[in-house]
């Protein structure tokens, strides 16, 4: 794993430069790395999308969002730095004889610039036009590793299936080595989640305890409060399977239940990780009911380019097991929607109660379990929930919380997830990207699901807005304890 190395000197090239992602996401998050003066001395943006605009208008149009997603006092000094930096190219995608123009650009602020010829592309446009621009950039000889590092990051989704992520991967392999992918999930650059290994890896009182002998169950959850939004048209494509189960759900589970490897790097990370998704147990036919739970929010239909008749799920909890000697029995519950009622996001850790009957033969009180949460949004940190006995008795017990809470702290800024993204794909650090046979076995494992749902339209249960779901807990065998939380 690379450690606290600068970024370095590149031409950074993104598809979709006038979208969404680019003006909330990317753009604060090169204001930020300019800020913190982390950005290379050589380096420069390389901003490609259909729009006629020159540079400076396109900086203008920018400038705004900037200006709105900052987490501190907008300094006109540093956005003007950044927007020195910026070179607008415009390019139909599917035109091949433009590309041309694109490759003078580059090649021609590559020498201004002294980046080495070192590129890293960025596809913040839709997945359909994926194979289209990596197929242009060979053919008119845009990636050329003759004189420095080529790199692709990918946003996902990465495919609707596993045949469609296979075609994808095999579209991006005849150009880019896997070494040169860079498959984004921002779950994995969230701060709780990273520290995860830590808290495990660092603490004797965990990571002797991480297995079946000890944990009854584990939670991970991801809930918000809002609708789809205007995502309308993706989600109702996607829903709640495809867009959070399948890479930010497994992949807390996969940080979770992995084995700790000897030394954190990136390609022992991942084949740990890959070594769980393969032990996921699939789903028998008539077990579907009583591990799967799946809803969609009241009024869904109404929100923009959703279908009118559309049983896209909104809503997913699920029953897992692993085929793994360390987790043999225990269930891992996945739960995350939409328009519910908070948005929070975490792990739980539920310990089995202690051997015997003590608590009932010493205090005829049945002990509370222990938990340990890992608080990933919206509060960051670590709660360790125990049993002690009640000031002022002999033997009444009861169960108190020790709480650390991280972005409490004073002068603590955590980095966005795309600041460390954008970071570690210049260090050429893939720790935080998910590795394809990550991808391959998340989508083997989860089709079935998918599969099930769509042949089974009145599985997905209606819930009001701003509730907890549909009810699922009966269903799963299992009571929500991750919003206990609240109790502490």
């Amino acid at each position: 794993m690379v450690q606290d190395a600068g970024a370095m000197n590149c031409l950074m090239v993104i598809f979709g430069a006038t979208g969404d992602l680019t003006s909330r996401k990317l753009v604060p998050a090169l204001y930020h790395l300019e800020a913190k003066e982390l950005l290379p001395k050589a380096f420069g943006v390389v901003a490609v999308a259909r729009k006629k605009h020159n540079t400076d208008e396109y900086v203008a149009s920018v400038r705004q969002q900037a200006e709105a997603h900052t987490r501190q006092t907008f300094e006109e000094s540093v956005w003007n730095k950044l927007a020195g930096r910026f070179h607008y190219q415009s390019l139909e995608f599917d035109q091949g004889d433009q590309y041309e123009s694109l490759k003078k650009k580059l090649d021609t602020l590559g020498e201004k610039t002294e980046s080495s010829g070192n590129r890293l592309f960025y596809m913040a446009v839709s997945p359909e036009y994926f194979g289209t621009i990596v197929q242009h950039l060979k053919n008119h000889g845009i990636v050329n590793r003759k004189y420095g590092w080529q790199r692709m990051m990918i946003e996902k989704p990465f495919g609707r299936d596993a045949a469609s992520a296979r075609e994808l991967n095999q579209t991006l392999r005849m150009v880019f080595e896997e070494e040169e992918l860079f498959r984004i999930d921002h779950y994995l650059v969230k701060e709780m989640v990273q520290n995860l290994m830590t808290i495990r890896a660092a603490n004797q009182i965990f990571e002797p305890t991480w297995n079946a002998d000890h944990i009854d169950h584990v939670q991970i959850i991801s809930t918000e409060m809002e609708g789809v939004g205007t995502r309308g048209a993706y989600y109702d494509q996607a829903g709640a399977l495809r867009d959070m189960v399948q890479n930010h759900m497994l992949q807390m589970l996969a940080l979770t239940a992995m084995e700790m490897p000897d030394y954190l790097t990136a390609e022992n990370l991942r084949a740990e990780k890959v070594k769980i998704l393969r032990s996921l147990v699939p789903f028998e036919t008539e077990e579907m009911e009583n591990r799967l739970v799946l809803g969609q929010y009241e009024r869904y239909h109404n929100e923009l380019k959703v279908a009118p008749d559309s049983t896209t799920e909104t809503f997913a909890a699920l029953k897992v097991f692993l085929d793994h000697p360390r987790w043999e029995g225990v269930p891992f519950f996945l739960i995350t929607g939409k328009a519910l009622a908070e948005k929070t996001a975490g792990i739980m850790i539920q310990y089995k109660l202690p051997m015997g009957s003590w608590s009932l033969r010493q205090t005829q009180q049945q002990l509370a379990p222990n938990r340990l949460i890992i608080q990933i949004q919206p509060q960051e940190g670590v709660v360790l929930s125990f049993n002690t006995k009640e000031p002022g008795t002999l033997n009444k017990l009861m169960a108190v919380n020790m709480d650390f809470c991280q972005n409490c702290l004073a002068g603590t800024n955590t980095p966005e997830a795309y600041e460390k993204l954008l970071l570690d794909a210049m260090k050429g650090d893939q720790s935080s990207f998910t590795h394809w046979d990550e991808v391959e076995a998340s989508w083997i494992w989860i089709d079935q699901l998918i599969s099930w749902a769509a042949a089974h339209p009145e599985a997905v249960k209606s819930y009001p807005k701003g509730s907890q779901g549909p009810a699922y807990e009966e269903r799963l065998k299992h009571a929500s304890a991750l919003e206990e939380k609240e109790e502490k």
